[in-house]
């Protein structure tokens, strides 16, 4: 019999392994409870998926990944695109290998949405930091290219982070694509967090094609945490594009941490294209904290007038115009000239234009600069007519009537953005200005901004309006309008008109009507009399049903009448298939009424047909010089010259 100290010891054995059994389930049952965050279901993994070992987890794991495929569609609930992804990020860190494996292996199967897009890659992240050879042999197997993108660069990145120099040399492994180009971003990049001297090597070791634009990250993500070592080796670099990225790289996150050593840097560069790239960066940097030292640093540094002063200017005021337009425009009033302050007041006067309209008028009249004012006065009138309509009105009114295009710009400006948030309103107050020049462009503005949300009363507006030219082209606009809600109405109120006005209107509403159903413009069609206005609509038409439905667009076009309307509409499917079908397009090209279009077309795609079948093409050509009239010596000799292809190619 057993001693008793032995019975002792397998008690305690068998206590040990009932507490280990009791701990397992409880913990796996604990670690699916749902916990309500943000309003979201959100389940973590724990004990039996929190490993980290790569080893395959436990039988149990199968309800395990029942119940995380649940809480993965409680994420996809959350309706905050940012907030989904974040709490993708957390629920995904604490899964085990293998059920990474298998919700990928769930998802992959799936259409590639939005969402799911989203949480693929967030479980490719999690696949390589838990083992990344494995994760990127998986990925290389992977045959479709979109898929393999969003991988490539998730892998890469967690890859890398562990460890640098092992993920840059499976870089080789990826052939081409953007994949490969988003990949070595994100490797490099990382590389240079931990070892930039061994990222620049790595680099150096790419082929040529693929360096320069690693350049700029690497040595800005070098610079950032060790400028003086990045500028060093950056000057050691022979002179090229490559090493003036580097440089433009170094200042950038320099000046980002001392934009006064940044700049005494730069400026002690030789001059030449390096030196420039070098400042523009750090100024471009120095100008979002304090674009007025930037710019008065440009003027000291007393470079000759031309582009290279003028770009290094540019980069500092569109961030002073952001931050102090007023401050801006005083100051290039004083200290530039020509093209600078062109630059400058303009990108001062359009800021001030969105934040006080009315301020940036009374500036412009200070101007003697006629460039700037002609720049400035659309985007003004453009900005305060949406902000006070009325105001902008009379201020674009009382501009002078000698400069009438730029008046006329600014009064259309206005009603621009007056009649697209309130145009019933516009429309009350143009009808007071019968009289002005551009009451007509005006009009039609108002009718095209209300007829996108009631075609119907911008139509009877303009239907009311006085007599003449200017109301046959509001109401052939609003015709135009309806047609795209209700094409049948439309038509029969462009029936109704007369003159040009009626044509144009029939020809805008049979585009609109062919869009939604071609078959039933085509039917309307027959109701044109023949002419200019026929041949329009028909090839409109086609245009619009061959890009919908080319087979029954094609029977339609066979069976219509010999004649110009005809012709404009076989023009549409030569058009459409000569690149992919000569010898579909050849035939119709031979079908066409007119000599001389029929003759050109012929010509031409038999040239394109015989790059593709040399002996078909011949074949046609022989046929067409034999056979068709009024052929140029030029189309003759094109012809000829397929023949003489055809039989070079068979010797």
């Amino acid at each position: 019999m057993p001693s008793n100290s032995l019975l002792c010891h397998w008690r305690t054995i068998a206590l040990q392994l009932v507490l280990l059994a009791a701990a397992f389930f409880l913990g796996e049952y604990y670690a699916v409870q749902p916990t309500n965050n943000g309003g979201a279901l959100s389940r973590e993994i724990t004990n039996v998926d929190r490993v980290a070992s790569g080893k395959s987890p436990p039988a149990s794991s199968v309800d395990v990944l029942n119940r995380t495929r649940a809480g993965v569609a409680d994420l996809f609930r959350i309706v905050s695109n940012s907030d989904r992804v974040l709490k993708m990020q957390e629920y995904v860190a604490g899964l085990h290998v293998g059920i990474v494996k298998a919700l990928l292996d769930d998802f992959t199967a799936k259409p590639l949405s939005a969402k799911n897009e989203q949480f693929l890659q967030v479980l490719m992240h999690r696949w390589a930091e838990l083992d990344p050879p494995a994760a990127f042999d998986w990925m290389l197997r992977i045959s479709d290219p979109t898929k393999k993108s969003l991988y490539a660069e998730q892998v890469f990145d967690a890859w890398s982070a562990r460890n640098p120099a092992a993920a840059f040399a499976a870089l080789a492994q990826l052939h081409g694509g953007s994949s490969n180009g988003y990949a070595q971003v994100e490797v490099l990049s990382n590389f240079a967090q931990q070892d930039p001297q061994g990222a620049l090597a790595a680099l150096h070791s790419l082929p040529t094609g693929q360096q320069f634009a690693a350049y700029l990250g690497l040595f800005k993500t070098w610079a950032s945490n060790d400028p003086s070592g990045a500028a060093a080796a950056a000057l050691n670099m022979p002179p090229s594009s490559s090493r003036n990225h580097a440089l433009q790289g170094v200042a950038s996150a320099w000046a980002q941490q001392d934009p006064a050593g940044a700049l005494a840097w730069a400026n002690a560069l030789p001059t030449g294209t390096a030196r420039d790239g070098a400042l523009s960066a750090t100024l471009q940097a120095l100008a979002q904290d304090d674009p007025a030292s930037a710019a008065a640093f440009v003027t000291n540094l007393n470079l000759p007038a031309g582009s290279i002063r003028d770009n290094l200017l540019l980069n500092v005021v569109s961030n002073w115009a952001q931050a102090d337009p007023s401050a801006l425009l005083g100051w290039a009033d004083t200290n530039l000239t020509g093209t600078a302050f062109d630059s400058a007041a303009q990108a001062a006067l359009k800021q001030m234009s969105k934040s006080d309209p009315a301020a940036a008028a009374a500036a412009i009249t200070q101007l003697a600069d006629a460039n700037v004012v002609n720049q400035v006065i659309p985007s003004l009138a453009f900005y305060w007519g949406m902000q006070d309509a009325q105001a902008a009105l009379a201020w674009a009114q009382s501009l002078p009537t000698d400069k009438v295009a730029l008046r006329n710009s600014a009064i259309s400006q206005v009603f621009d953005s007056w009649s697209a948030t309130d145009p019933v309103g516009a429309a009350a107050y143009i009808q007071n200005m019968t009289t002005d020049p551009a009451f007509g462009t005006l009009a039609t503005e108002v009718v095209n901004s209300w007829g996108n949300s009631d075609p119907q009363a911008a139509l009877t507006w303009a239907q009311q309006l006085p007599a003449g030219a200017a109301q046959g082209n509001a109401i052939t606009a609003a015709i135009t309008q309806l047609a795209k809600v209700d094409p049948q109405t439309a038509w029969q109120d462009a029936g109704q008109l007369s003159g040009g006005g009626a044509e144009s209107a029939q020809v805008n509403v049979l585009s609109a009507w062919a869009a939604q159903q071609p078959a039933q413009a085509a039917a309307a069609l027959q109701s044109l009399p023949s002419g200019g206005t026929a041949n329009t609509a028909t090839a409109n038409v086609a245009k619009s049903w061959l890009a919908q439905d080319p087979n029954a667009a094609s029977q339609w076009i066979n069976t219509l009448p010999q004649g110009p309307a005809r012709d404009s509409a076989v023009t549409q499917i030569i058009s459409m298939v000569g690149g992919n079908d000569p010898a579909g397009a050849f035939n119709w090209a031979v079908s066409l009424g007119d000599p001389a279009t029929r003759n050109t077309q012929v010509a031409k795609l038999a040239a394109q047909w015989s790059n593709s079948n040399p002996a078909a093409a011949a074949a046609a050509a022989q046929t067409a010089l034999g056979n068709l009239t009024g052929l140029t010596s030029g189309q003759q000799a094109t012809l000829q010259k397929v023949v003489d292809n055809a039989a070079a190619h068979s010797q």
